[in-house]
């Protein structure tokens, strides 16, 4: 049985069919709402001026690099605590040799 299925993802007015394991289905459509979630918000707050008006396109910028904006603060923070897990891990280890001594 192929564990994959075509959906089809609407985008800013747009429909994408996308091939992707059933088990990821959820998080894809739940990422497309989010995608038209943040455009809505942007469109709202930027309106552009009569001499530059904002496309399609600039919202999707602006969401894209909120997205990456986000991943990228977690993965800071990840490694902040992984460093710090990594310290604490091993002041134990030595802490317990001292105490088998």
């Amino acid at each position: 049985m192929d564990d994959h299925l075509v959906i089809n993802l609407r985008i800013a007015d747009m429909r994408y069919p996308l091939r992707i394991k059933r088990s990821d289905e959820e998080v894809y459509r739940k990422a497309a709402d989010e995608i038209d979630y943040k455009l809505v918000q942007y469109r709202n707050y930027f309106t552009g001026n009569e001499s530059q008006s904002l496309k399609n396109t600039d919202y999707m910028a602006m969401t894209a690099l909120q997205a990456v904006a986000e991943k990228v603060e977690w993965q800071l923070r990840t490694n902040s605590f992984e460093s710090r897990i990594k310290e604490l891990t091993q002041e134990l280890d030595d802490y317990l040799k001292k105490q088998v001594k």
